[in-house]
């Protein structure tokens, strides 16, 4: 794999400078962004001792890796991929239209924004759709249980009676037992 990466970097005339694994100040642009990751994973951390960090961290990066760059003129992700990123919602929303130039980080993240808007609404809408369905199906399963109720048991009916146990507490869990009664006239 070196040798991909050696030839790829005499592709693009650069060449190759290593720097001690335990002496982060000799690679100074490496540093610098260590320090900005460090710095807002202590800003964003809710607990005292920062044990959620890991929750935060894909956050931070993404918004690092996004953030526009004045010197450079684009964000770091382009800078090392060759292409700009693309968030879930871009990617689950598809190719933005041909007619569509994006030149300016503004206009990208209004982009971004809309999209995140768009997607946001659109799950509501699913939840909404998914809970009517979920209501109607319970409607429907409380009317014929209803129905069920007014029409009577008939002997040899399987029904759950509950009983409370005489030597349990309100803390102990109490049990459900299921019988069949052959005949209802033997419930009191």
């Amino acid at each position: 794999m070196s040798e991909v990466f050696a030839k790829f970097r005499e592709m693009l005339g650069s060449r190759q400078r290593a720097t001690l694994a335990y002496r982060p100040q000799a690679n100074g642009q490496q540093e610098r962004s260590v320090q900005t990751v460090i710095r807002a994973v202590r800003a964003y951390v809710a607990e005292p001792d920062q044990s959620d960090w890991d929750d935060q961290v894909e956050k931070l990066m993404w918004a690092l890796n996004t953030s526009f760059d004045a010197t450079r003129l684009d964000t770091p992700f382009y800078l090392v991929h060759g292409w700009d990123p693309q968030s879930t919602v871009s990617v689950m929303l598809g190719p933005r239209p041909a007619g569509v130039d994006q030149r300016t980080a503004y206009e990208w993240h209004r982009g971004v924004q809309r999209q995140y808007e768009y997607a946001q609404a659109w799950a509501k809408d699913l939840q909404a759709q998914a809970k009517a369905k979920r209501s109607e199906a319970q409607t429907k399963i409380w009317q014929e249980l209803s129905e069920r109720l007014k029409k009577g048991f008939a002997v040899g009916d399987a029904i759950w009676l509950y009983l409370a146990s005489p030597a349990s507490t309100d803390k102990e869990i109490r049990t459900s037992v299921a019988r069949t009664f052959q005949d209802l006239r033997d419930v009191g």
